[in-house]
């Protein structure tokens, strides 16, 4: 007898906890339109910003003298100072 009382208890408990998480979700993930717009407009900031280099440049392979130039510019370019070690 007792697990025939124990049984809907049980799955009404359950189902009372689904809709608490439910509800809780649907308020926590609900956003305002102002929301939305912001994180449009980061997300094209950021898209913009790793597609600097255009698809030209990375399909060109680099010849040995181009690739020594660049280093050589790269080696010639101020230094910036040292800071000392950390104790």
């Amino acid at each position: 007898m007792g697990i025939y009382v124990l049984f809907p208890l049980a799955a009404a408990l359950l189902v009372a906890l689904v809709a608490l998480v439910w509800r809780f979700w649907g308020t926590y993930a609900d956003r305002s339109e102002e929301a939305e717009a912001h994180e449009r407009e980061l997300a094209a900031l950021n898209n913009l910003q790793a597609n600097r280099v255009s698809d030209q440049l990375l399909t060109r392979p680099f010849d040995n003298d181009s690739a020594w130039q660049t280093m050589v510019q790269r080696g010639d370019a101020p230094r910036r100072p040292r800071r000392p070690p950390r104790r």
